[in-house]
């Protein structure tokens, strides 16, 4: 038997035998009666795991009773590296692609560099991302490389992201990650993975004698599902989260090969044009 079958069997039975007593286990949505979409959902399990669905992504950790009206949710993040590539194959373009998607903002950006290479061995020169004097303020940025048989690119951050300005200082402790660069693609995405550099969320959601608040101001309500119902709608809830991300649209996400702390000095980097 699959570890999985052995949980979706413990969640039976525990739903079961705490249905009763635990007021807050159960399924709650957005109080809009001809809303029935997953941008806005909570499930609250008895092992004291829940799911918060909103706009597009989801979060999941452990909930604790505060008193009998209120329970805490804490977020429990995994771990995701901060850099994210995605690969397709383009026709309408020769030339190896890049595009910075939302990157970064303000200071940040200058301290971003990037490296194709075509092998692992030797030391790395960088080249700046962006033009400090010119391109700092624009949300989405592109990349042109001539082809010539790029086996890996390599994105370099800075490892300490308080001790940076806006004007470089060299040297400076950075950490980079490395990425295949499949030939079946020549168009490239790289986004920065927002919810690996947040703190982890903590909600409060608070009984009322008409029904629930999470947070502040927003009015849920709690919708009556059995068990299998509850795992069913949870995993339908994941695919569909999924499929309205905005990034299904950037080709495959690419697996890094490796990730590095290292350090940047003038001597680290080359002209953009060389």
């Amino acid at each position: 038997m699959t570890s999985k079958k052995v949980y979706y069997l413990l969640f039976l039975f525990v739903f079961f035998i705490t249905k009763v007593n635990a007021q807050f286990v159960g399924y709650y949505k957005l109080d809009d009666e001809g809303l029935d979409i997953p941008t806005y959902s909570l499930f609250i399990l008895p092992d004291n795991k829940f799911y918060f669905f909103e706009s597009g992504s989801w979060k999941t950790g452990k909930w604790n009773e505060v008193d009998k009206d209120n329970i805490q949710l804490t977020e429990i993040k995994t771990e995701n590296i901060p850099i994210e590539i995605y690969g397709k194959f383009d026709q309408n373009i020769k030339e190896i692609t890049v595009n910075l998607v939302s990157y970064l903002g303000g200071f940040l950006k200058t301290y971003a560099f990037i490296n194709f290479s075509k092998d692992l061995i030797f030391s790395k020169k960088f080249q700046p991302v962006f033009n400090v004097d010119e391109k700092l303020r624009e949300n989405n940025y592109v990349i042109t490389k001539k082809n010539e048989e790029y086996n890996w690119l390599t994105f370099s951050i800075p490892y300490d992201k308080n001790k940076v300005k806006y004007e470089i200082s060299y040297p400076f402790d950075a950490v980079s990650y490395t990425f295949p660069m499949d030939k079946k693609y020549n168009y490239y995405y790289i986004i920065e993975n927002i919810d690996s550099i947040l703190q982890p969320v903590t909600l409060k959601l608070t009984k009322y004698s008409n029904g629930y608040y999470i947070g502040v101001d927003r009015y849920i309500k709690q919708k009556e599902l059995t068990a299998s119902e509850t795992m069913k709608k949870i995993e339908d809830t994941k695919i569909t989260v999924e499929n309205n991300s905005y990034k299904k649209n950037f080709g495959t996400k690419i697996p890094h090969k490796s990730v590095e702390k290292n350090i940047i000095t003038e001597t680290s980097v080359i002209n953009p044009s060389d």
